[in-house]
């Protein structure tokens, strides 16, 4: 609502983060440390940003693979069955 008690809507043709309203590079390196904080170790994070930054020189992607069996947190695990 306005200072004068009018209100203004307008459309919004493209969600932030898309082609047409990018997020920058920061703001995507930020949200991946984030994220990744629930399943890698923050060495994990670092090597995982790092061997994306290089993907193209990839044979295949066993090498991230690897960097996430080897620097994943473990999975909570449940003590009971549901019955």
């Amino acid at each position: 609502m306005l200072t004068d008690g009018r209100q203004d809507t307008r459309a919004c043709e493209s969600h932030r983060g898309d082609f047409q309203d990018p997020f920058a590079e920061s703001e995507l390196r930020d949200k991946f440390r984030e994220l990744a904080g629930n399943a890698l170790s923050s060495e994990g994070i670092r090597l995982v940003e790092q061997a994306v930054d290089n993907c193209e020189n990839w044979d295949d992607a066993g090498a991230l693979t690897a960097l996430f069996r080897t620097y994943g947190r473990q999975a909570p695990t449940t003590s009971h069955v549901l019955q």
